[in-house]
């Protein structure tokens, strides 16, 4: 019980410092009143109720009214602490100077009289930690008057008649200043100083908050790149940075009279978060999208603009082109897709993660007799009959497409038990003769089946697998074996060491120059190495597609980041002069959910600018989520990362990157530029993706360039960026420190010599 007393009466006095809306007092001033005045009068009870029971002894009775006035009042002060503050506060003021005129009216000692006007010193010290400036500088211009009091030795008890000397008055009267000085006026002081910490707690932190704010503000909107706008809730421009006066061909500064984004836009719609419009700048009509985000202030958001003019303009090209490519990947005369399509079908299957194809080619075996007795029309349509018999009797998902108008190909993600059931099933159903316009058609067939091989992933060499299979053996169904149980074993083997090697950090980094066409260094990229205490030296052709395949490539690429942010601040400790250093990430990455803020939180932590590090994405790097990867990859571009699209031209989804994701650069792969010199349809493709690129303003690297020859046709193409072996093998961390400390120009002698060693 006496606990739970104890707790209310310290919360009562303990206020918190936060203030309630509505209330024109600070928390802590009543905090402080409540404190001075239970603490004065709860000490002093004892001390009064003595002093009481004295004074009835000694026939002085009126000493025990003028308690209960004094204590009543307190209990009133306390009563009206919060709701009437003001008048509590001065109620404490006037019992202080009344309690010193009672000292010195009813003491007949001078010496202690004299204590009275003592007391009223402590006035300017309560009135400051309780009313604040103005009244504590009152209270010292009227302690003035107690001054010059005991000066002139003026005394208020001449006036009244004597009474009976109250025994222990002296002890009643040091007692009562004692308290006040050394523990009431202390305590209020020590309360007020406590609130001006938390005050000045509460107002650094703010200060923190708003710095945190400003450098957000200028990372994402003085210093980027990215065209934005500042708009108000009223539609009015508030703030343009550089990039977007640039684009908008507008000195938003000059301007005399406020500009309102309708002006700008009149297409733009304020209730919708993206916006295509249209505007005509410097005679050319420009395409642009207008995205609105959120900004710190609800009266504020934020608009960037992007021109999309490429993209409009290769949107319409690539309708056009669908139609073309539809027809172009048609069998015309068994009507089934044919084996371009199926090319792209198996590639784009196996981008997915963890798919497992299986590959059925059933050949006509009779094909030529049926073609000589019957007309080549015939061989057709039999195709075409073997195709509906699949469907009607398998009833499984698979894609159909037909070659050389005697094969009929049948794609599916069965696996290699459920493969043989339903061709055993297939074979054993289908008819002996087929009726084609009153023909009987005799039907023998030959079957070759492929499964897809994590090592040979490659769409040509499932078709030439299952084509193989088809004539290696006399038998009617033949299986080509990709995945033997050794090769099983030692992926497995591979993946468990992998993990070992990340957790003890058995892998290291090599770093490939990249460099313009004159020899000028402007980038490097960060390329991962193991060498293994027990199987040794493992190329990453083979076990980056392991961990890929089993999970452990997010484990990789974060063991990478944290590698090469680590070495980019040693390097910048060390004065050098650093350029971009370019990571590769998978899909896998793009699906993590927090991947992007451990990428943002390493650079923090090194305190790295996001322009030094470059996300290198390959076209083969498919995610689960698309539009998670793509807000992954925008909201590393809003932060100013540099995003690559590697390997490009050897998938089907690179133009598709190309035009949905914020690319800034492309590297070309290198089967486009290997023998450009002398290939003179690479030497055109290679033209027509780097006029694409000059269009949607994008930036070209070749890489793999490992001859001379190849360099000058790529300049003569247009290209003057460059990475291969003819500049510079990668390499280590020692030889890039050098290279970084001198800023070597690359040239074609010097290079062979210094960095050519494997």
């Amino acid at each position: 019980m006496s606990r739970l007393l104890a707790t209310r009466l310290f919360a009562y006095m303990m206020l918190s410092d936060q203030d309630t809306p509505g209330q024109c007092i600070e928390q802590w001033r009543v905090s402080a009143l409540r404190i001075m005045t239970i603490v004065g009068y709860l000490l002093y009870s004892i001390v009064a109720i003595h002093c009481c029971l004295n004074a009835l002894n000694t026939d002085v009775s009126f000493v025990v009214p003028l308690f209960v006035v004094f204590y009543t009042l307190a209990a009133l002060q306390l009563f009206f602490s919060k709701s009437h503050y003001y008048l509590s506060a001065y109620a404490l003021l006037f019992s202080i100077v009344v309690a010193a005129i009672c000292i010195n009216l009813l003491v007949k000692i001078p010496t202690l009289a004299m204590l009275g006007p003592v007391f009223v010193f402590s006035l300017p010290l309560v009135a400051f930690t309780l009313l604040g400036a103005k009244a504590g500088f009152l209270c010292m211009l009227l302690n003035i008057i107690p001054f010059i009091a005991l000066l002139s030795g003026f005394q208020l008890n001449q006036y009244i008649e004597d009474h009976v000397y109250l025994e222990h008055a002296n002890a009643y009267i040091i007692s009562i200043i004692f308290l006040f000085f050394n523990v009431c006026a202390p305590l209020g002081v020590a309360r007020a100083s406590l609130a001006a910490k938390r005050l000045n707690q509460q107002v650094q932190a703010h200060n923190n908050a708003l710095q945190k704010q400003n450098n957000f503000y200028r990372t994402l909107f003085v210093d980027t790149e990215i065209a934005k706008l500042v708009v108000s809730n009223e539609g009015i421009i508030s703030e343009m940075n550089v990039a977007a006066e640039k684009l908008l061909q507008c000195e938003f500064n000059e301007l005399i009279h406020p500009l309102n984004l309708s002006s700008l836009f009149a297409e733009f719609r304020f209730d919708a978060n993206e916006t295509l419009v249209n505007r005509t700048l410097a005679g050319r009509m420009k395409a642009f999208k207008l995205t609105r985000s959120g900004l710190f202030s609800d009266s504020y958001y934020f608009v960037t603009i992007q021109d999309v003019t490429a993209w409009a303009l290769l949107q319409k090209t690539l309708a056009a082109q669908t139609i073309l490519s539809k027809k172009r990947m048609l069998d015309t005369v068994t009507g089934l897709p044919n084996r371009e399509w199926l090319e792209n079908k198996i590639k784009q299957m196996l981008d997915e993660p963890q798919t497992e194809l299986s590959l059925i080619i059933c050949k006509i075996n009779n094909a030529q007799f049926i073609e000589q007795k019957y007309g080549f029309q015939y061989l057709s349509q039999l195709v075409r009959k073997i195709a509906e018999h699949w469907q009607s009797k398998t009833h499984i998902p698979c894609h159909l497409a037909s070659l050389n108008n005697c094969k009929l190909c049948i794609l599916t993600e069965l696996t290699p038990m459920d493969v043989q059931t339903q061709i055993a099933a297939f074979v054993r159903l289908l008819p002996k003769i087929i009726l084609l316009d009153q023909q009987k058609l005799p039907v023998d067939i030959k079957i070759g089946i492929a499964f897809s091989d994590a090592s040979e992933n490659t769409p040509d060499k499932l078709i030439n697998n299952a084509l193989y299979a088809v004539t290696s053996s006399p038998l009617q169904i033949n299986y080509h074996d990709t995945v033997s149980l050794e090769r099983f074993i030692e992926h497995q083997e591979i993946n468990i060491l992998l993990n070992e090697a990340i957790a003890h950090n058995e892998l290291s980094i090599v770093y490939q120059p990249k460099v313009k066409g004159d020899g000028r260094l402007i980038g490097l990229e960060a390329l991962l190495r193991w060498h293994s205490p027990v199987i040794g030296t493992v190329s990453p052709v083979v076990f980056i597609p392991i961990a890929e395949k089993s999970g452990l490539v997010s484990l990789l690429t974060n063991w990478l980041v944290t590698k090469v942010c680590e070495q980019i601040s040693d390097w910048q400790q060390a004065g050098l002069t650093m350029v971009p250093v370019a990571i590769n990430i998978s899909g896998n990455d793009l699906d993590q959910e927090y991947f992007h803020e451990y990428l943002v939180n390493s650079l923090v932590e090194y305190k790295i600018p996001p322009q030094l590090v470059e996300i290198e994405l390959t076209e083969s790097a498919r995610s689960l989520d698309h539009a998670k990867a793509l807000a992954t990859t925008r909201y590393l571009a809003n932060w100013g990362f540099c995003i690559t699209l590697d390997d490009f031209g050897i998938g089907y989804s690179g133009l598709s990157k190309l035009l949905s994701y914020p690319i800034k650069k492309v590297k070309i792969d290198r089967q486009f530029i290997k023998g450009i010199h002398k290939d003179e349809r690479k030497a055109k493709v290679v033209e027509a993706i780097i006029a694409m690129c000059k269009v949607s303003h994008v930036d070209i690297l070749a890489e793999g360039v490992e001859e001379f020859e190849e360099v000058d046709r790529l300049l003569l193409l247009g290209c003057s960026n460059f990475q291969g072996f003819v500049f510079s093998k990668p390499l280590d961390t020692e030889l890039t420190f050098h290279l970084l400390q001198k800023q070597n120009v690359f040239n074609y002698n010097s290079l062979t010599k210094a960095f050519m060693r494997p």
